[in-house]
């Protein structure tokens, strides 16, 4: 992935993240716990969430360097270093161990839920019991339209570039039938297309 649309996305999503912040913790129900943001969209719901729930410790983990970099200057700039720590990582093979978080967030899943064979198994692994994740992709249910009309086309444009795949509800219920882990997920289509994966 090119790391400076990664990078022009992350800014134009900068008033979204607070919308899908809420969204999240509305479905984690709680204000506290071990918390993992994956993957190259992460970083901006993690910083909203360090704010606005001291009690949470969060984690942050990608497979690109460059990237895992750019998120420690980012977390350093806003005065968080305290309340996140930035690990590189496998995606396929989470560098965690089982049961260690409580809440995982991937958001912008579908850019690799189709050629990852394994990461709704990996996501359930590192639950801890009673936990929730949190993967998909989309704009937040609560997410004023003028803020989407805002930056919708020029993040469509990036997406598109960065690769981005469209996965109707279809798809989605043929990976999670793959993951075994039927029982455990449940689809949404609040404010995007989600799972939400209880443990």
């Amino acid at each position: 992935m090119n790391i400076n649309d990664l990078l022009q996305l992350d800014r134009l999503w900068k008033k979204i993240y607070p919308y899908l912040a809420s969204q999240i913790m509305e479905n984690y129900q709680r204000d506290y716990g071990s918390a993992l943001e994956l993957g190259p969209f992460s970083g901006g719901i993690s910083q909203e969430l360090a704010r606005s729930y001291p009690r949470l410790a969060i984690t942050i983990g990608d497979e690109s360097a460059e990237f895992v970099e750019h998120v420690k200057k980012e977390i350093a700039i806003s005065g968080l270093t305290d309340r996140i720590t930035v690990l590189r990582t496998n995606l396929d093979h989470l560098d965690f161990n089982d049961a260690q978080f409580d809440l995982v967030i991937l958001r912008g899943a579908f850019f690799f839920l189709q050629n990852t064979e394994n990461l709704l198994g990996e996501l359930f692994r590192v639950l801890k019991p009673g936990g929730m994740a949190f993967v998909g992709g989309g704009y937040g249910k609560g997410t004023p339209e003028e803020f989407i009309d805002k930056i919708a086309d020029e993040s469509r444009e990036l997406n598109s570039r960065l690769g981005r795949k469209r996965i109707s509800v279809v798809e989605l219920e043929d990976i999670v039938r793959k993951s075994r882990l039927t029982d455990q997920c449940h689809i949404r289509e609040e404010g995007g297309l989600w799972i939400t994966i209880k443990k």
